[in-house]
C-alpha cells in the first residue's frame, strides 16, 4: 500500500523547493501517517478531533482519504512527535496544506486560522 497517497504527489516538489532531502520528507510524512493508523486509528482520531473540537474538522472524505483543517496546536503536537527539524515539520505542512487545496474548494482565507491535515486510512485487508 502506498503509505503517503495523495500527499506523495507533492513531495519532490516541496523538497525541492525548501531545498530538503526529499528522503528526509518522505519519510517524516511516512512515519506521521503510520503513526496515526496504528494509534488510535485514523476513523478514531477523526472522531476524538471531532469531540475535541468546537467544530467539526472533517471537511471532506473521499475513500480512505480524509482532509481536515486542525487547530495549529496539533501540527505542534504532531511536530514534537516526529523527530524531525522545523524545516521539514515545515515542508510537510507544505505538503499537506497542498493536497488539502487540491481536494477541496476552501481558499487560504475560508479557513481561518485552522491548518489542513490529511489523513490516508489503510485499505481494507
Amino acid at each position: 500500500m502506498d503509505a503517503l497517497g495523495p500527499l506523495d504527489d507533492h513531495v519532490a516538489e516541496v523538497a525541492a523547493t525548501a531545498d530538503l532531502d526529499e528522503s528526509a520528507l518522505r519519510e517524516t510524512l511516512a512515519r506521521m501517517q503510520s503513526d496515526v493508523r496504528s494509534y488510535p486509528g485514523v476513523a478514531d482520531i477523526v472522531l476524538e478531533y471531532r469531540r475535541a473540537f468546537a467544530y467539526d474538522p472533517l471537511v471532506r472524505r473521499d475513500g480512505r482519504r480524509y482532509f481536515l483543517l486542525v487547530p495549529p496546536r496539533v501540527w505542534t503536537e504532531f511536530a514534537a512527535t516526529l523527530d524531525a527539524s522545523a524545516a521539514v515539520v515545515a515542508a510537510a505542512r507544505a505538503v499537506h496544506d497542498r493536497v488539502f487545496a487540491e481536494a477541496t474548494e476552501l481558499s487560504p482565507g475560508e479557513r481561518g486560522d485552522w491548518e489542513p491535515l490529511v489523513f490516508v486510512a489503510e485499505s481494507a485487508p
